[in-house]
């Protein structure tokens, strides 16, 4: 099934660039892009997902295209080691931050865009706005706790670099790979169209990833009845408890 999803799905990008390549240049002009598919559904054997993004642009234009996930409070914890056990000594927790953040460009950022213009759209790993939930945070260096939390949603394939290739000139690709542990939730996919170090336009596309099967009811279930499934939960527990002790004393 996957196998078609995919022939499926370049047989249309074919399709569709070849059609883009021949309209006229000015839909270049509003940063046109697509995406072989917008909606990820996650199963018991998922295992990661590839999307390809495809578009126009013009021969002295840069792209650059930002994938930002769902947002939401993130923790990191300091670790010491005292008598031989490790404890948490300290912990910043951040505001709203996108659990993914994948970036993609057609050169390096540093070399397209200046400071400002990096800082203001948060465009690049170390422009993600982290902003610490404790007030007390905001009056000491937070450098480090900064850089680790970039470095551990690294580490998890969240936060990541792809490459972008241009065609002619004319037609630009990438490839994003959704790794097995991608949250669920709403992306948005944002495209900048840029000359001379200044963003021109940008636009932006969705992206649903939502559980499905059996997995997504349970979820959804858990989600909107928290109390009812704790009760249920309790009860199967104490069901599986009581059937596992009868069979051990009839052994």
């Amino acid at each position: 099934m996957n196998i078609k999803k995919s022939i499926f799905a370049k047989k249309q990008i074919f399709v569709l660039i070849t059609f883009f390549a021949f309209i006229d240049s000015s839909y270049a002009e509003k940063a046109y892009f697509d995406l072989s598919q917008n909606e990820i559904s996650i199963d018991t054997d998922f295992k990661g997902q590839e999307l390809i993004l495809f578009g126009l642009t013009e021969p002295d234009h840069d792209i650059v295209i930002v994938v930002r996930g769902p947002k939401e409070d993130l923790t990191v914890r300091n670790k010491k080691r005292v008598l031989g056990f490790w404890f948490n000594t300290k912990s910043v927790t951040y505001l709203n931050v996108a659990k993914v953040y994948f970036i993609s460009s057609n050169a390096q950022i540093e070399n397209l865009l200046n400071h400002k213009e990096r800082y203001e759209q948060q465009i690049g790993f170390e422009n993600i706005k982290l902003i610490p939930k404790d007030q007390k945070d905001l009056f000491i260096d937070l450098t480090q706790w900064n850089e680790s939390i970039i470095r551990i949603q690294k580490e998890n394939n969240l936060y990541k670099h792809f490459e972008l290739k241009l065609v002619d000139d004319k037609l630009f690709q990438t490839r994003l790979y959704f790794p097995s542990n991608v949250p669920t939730g709403k992306y948005t996919v944002t495209t900048y169209r840029i000359k001379k170090g200044k963003i021109l336009s940008s636009n932006n596309k969705l992206i649903w990833i939502n559980k499905s099967g059996v997995g997504s009811k349970i979820f959804q279930f858990a989600q909107e009845s928290s109390m009812l499934y704790g009760i249920v939960t309790i009860i199967l527990a104490v069901i599986l408890g009581v059937g596992g002790a009868v069979m051990f004393r009839k052994l």
